[in-house]
């Protein structure tokens, strides 16, 4: 499940439950019946599985699959130092997944990088203590309970406060801005109507002068 965020600078800020593993793997945020999808990190560099694309010295490529360090392309297996390749390109990831018993905890995240304080997991309900950062699932899945899962994420939402503060302001300006134009179409049209300046000023709270000299072309 996910929470949408303000956009900052055309960075979007959604927050989510983030699985965590003990070898320090996270999970991406989505889950089915072969485990927790885990997430690539930008350097984590060519897995087994994935499609890559070998640039050598000479201006060649080449294209397979990573294998243990090998790439197995069309025309059979080529070691991964053949002709000293300058650059490998991951072009197309493969899927990893971990069952959900391997989960140890969960942290708040956002798609801005930004991680909070994980919490472990318990699988005995004894031993939940949300005080001291300890959350229980003790069947064979990793989903949080509704209350817990709302515990992690408010962390993500005081990360947010100040960005959808200033999003909230910015979206009453703008209303702010469109109710004054509506206003001053609004007089115009009553102006062309046959409406004095006092009546105006009367149903908008100003003198018949102040009317006038606010919205009067000659104002």
């Amino acid at each position: 499940m996910g929470w949408m965020g303000p956009v900052v600078g055309g960075q979007e800020h959604e927050g989510w439950v983030v699985p965590l593993f003990a070898d320090g793997a996270q999970g991406a945020g989505t889950t089915s019946a072969r485990g927790v999808l885990i997430a690539r990190r930008p350097d984590d560099g060519p897995c087994d599985g994935d499609r890559v694309r070998l640039t050598y010295r000479n201006g060649a490529t080449a294209e397979g699959v990573w294998s243990d360090g090998t790439v197995i392309g069309d025309d059979g297996i080529m070691p991964a130092d053949a002709g000293d390749p300058v650059h490998c390109e991951v072009i197309e990831e493969a899927d990893q997944w971990r069952p959900d018993a391997e989960v140890v905890g969960w942290v708040a995240g956002c798609t801005c990088g930004w991680r909070g304080i994980p919490w472990a997991r318990v699988t005995a309900w004894e031993l939940a203590d949300p005080a001291a950062g300890q959350l229980v699932v003790a069947g064979p899945w990793a989903d949080l309970e509704a209350a817990d899962e709302t515990q992690v994420i408010a962390e993500w939402r005081r990360h947010i406060a100040g960005w959808q503060a200033l999003e909230d302001v910015e979206a009453a300006a703008a209303g702010q801005a469109a109710a004054a134009r509506a206003l001053d179409e609004a007089v115009r049209a009553a102006v062309a109507a046959g409406a004095s300046w006092a009546d105006i000023g009367r149903v908008t709270g100003l003198t018949g002068r102040s009317a006038a000299e606010r919205w009067s072309p000659r104002g």
